[in-house]
């Protein structure tokens, strides 16, 4: 009896170590997708960061441009 407990567990060892191992690998995949996906969010972020810089800076200069014209028509009209 005990000879034949451990030729089952002999015979199913490889079995469950081919288990386990597929189930790493499984879980290495979901690791390295949800990584990318990451990285994609992360890209995306920074691209809105630099889009809503560039208006900010554009929006800043009109303002700047305008500014100095009213600033320029106001030192006329005091003339």
């Amino acid at each position: 009896m005990k000879y034949i407990v451990v030729i089952a567990l002999l015979a199913v060892m490889p079995a469950l170590a081919d288990w386990r191992w597929e189930g790493r690998e499984q879980a290495r995949q979901a690791v390295a997708e949800a990584r990318r996906a990451r990285a994609e969010a992360m890209r995306e972020v920074a691209q809105a960061r630099r889009e809503i810089r560039r208006e900010m800076d554009s929006a800043h200069r009109e303002w700047r441009i305008e500014f100095r014209q009213v600033r320029e028509e106001m030192r006329r009209s005091w003339r």
